[in-house]
């Protein structure tokens, strides 16, 4: 199997990306906009990557991600990964039924991606960890509307970057394609 060097490139992209979404989340927001809990922009990458890639690579480059994820946060990393994976299969099985390529259904995936994201990381701490992640409802509310507005200039810097790296789109529509 010939691994191409527009494949490699593009991972090397998606995870320069991954750093620089993670460090602007972690460090400058709070500089600038002071304890307004910050988006989820990394999540909207690892929704990009399950909408427009086959799903084994797909897979490889969210555990790649997740494990990258670890230097930026204090979560344990059974608790990434299992919450990555159910999120990933929420997210392949609503495209596997309906799909459309578009910033618009891009945007709706990163919308309830940020719901399931909070809903499947606090019930799988309360089943996992012994000192459960606490509710938080207005600070996860907040990264709930702002992990969506970021998601439309999102899509179009990874889609220009996908158009430069990659040989052919790597979507693949099933079920109903409007």
């Amino acid at each position: 199997m010939k691994l191409r060097w527009s494949i490699l490139l593009n991972f090397l992209i998606i995870v320069a990306v991954l750093l620089a979404v993670a460090g602007f989340q972690t460090t400058f927001w709070f500089q600038v906009f002071g304890n307004v809990p910050a988006p989820l922009l990394w999540l909207n990458l690892i929704v990009y990557v399950t909408l427009y890639r086959k799903p084994f690579p797909a897979i490889f480059t969210i555990y790649a991600m997740g494990f990258i994820l670890l230097t930026f946060t204090a979560m344990p990393l059974k608790m990434m990964w299992i919450s990555l994976l159910i999120l990933f299969t929420l997210v392949y099985l609503i495209k596997s039924r309906v799909f459309w390529s578009g910033s618009g259904y891009y945007t709706i995936m990163c919308g309830f991606s940020a719901v399931a994201y909070h809903l499947i990381y606090f019930f799988s701490s309360m089943v996992l960890e012994k000192n459960p992640a606490s509710f938080e409802i207005v600070d996860r509310l907040v990264q709930i509307i702002l992990t969506p507005s970021f998601a439309f200039p999102m899509y179009w810097i990874l889609a220009k970057l996908d158009k430069v790296t990659q040989d052919e789109l790597m979507h693949e529509p099933g079920g109903l394609e409007l």
